[in-house]
């Protein structure tokens, strides 16, 4: 992660865009990109013991956890407590995080290798530079027809 970016998650506040009625969601917000930014950390750091790993295991769990923190109560009246994300909302690199990285480390550390050392940068550049080429666009744009990219890589595929 750059600098800019690493910047971003330590400093992370969001809280202040929330009224008074939503304080609490904006807390739990900056929470879970807190708590982010410190599993991020103990994944760069430079050795790990295994009792670091299964923290940090437990502490990936927790925060997905957070995430898909449900909405407690009847729907629009007092006794609501508004939960953060649905389930569905869950990525594939979440899950990857929370239910391999943990892996990863071990296996790494019994090699004598730590994860700091991977990036997944080149494959991301290379993923977005063939869906550009093939597609005619990136998946945030469009592509060669009026359509998303997305919706063209789906079509393609099926």
């Amino acid at each position: 992660m750059g600098l800019d970016k690493e910047k971003i998650l330590k400093d992370f506040q969001i809280r202040h865009l929330f009224d008074e009625q939503q304080a609490t969601r904006g807390q739990d917000i900056e929470h879970l990109w807190h708590e982010f930014y410190h599993l991020y950390k103990i994944m760069c750091q430079k050795s790990l013991t295994d009792e670091e790993i299964d923290q940090f295991e437990a502490d990936a769990k927790q925060w997905v956890r957070d995430f898909c923190h449900p909405t407690i109560g009847n729907l629009n009246s007092s006794n609501q407590q508004e939960g953060m994300y649905l389930r569905t909302d869950v990525t594939l690199y979440m899950h990857v995080f929370v239910q391999y990285v943990p892996q990863f480390m071990q296996y790494l550390k019994q090699k004598g290798i730590v994860l700091r050392h991977f990036s997944t940068s080149s494959i991301e550049k290379k993923n977005h530079q063939q869906v550009r080429l093939f597609f005619g666009g990136i998946t945030m744009g469009g592509g060669k027809s009026k359509k998303s990219v997305i919706h063209d890589i789906l079509c393609y595929e099926n």
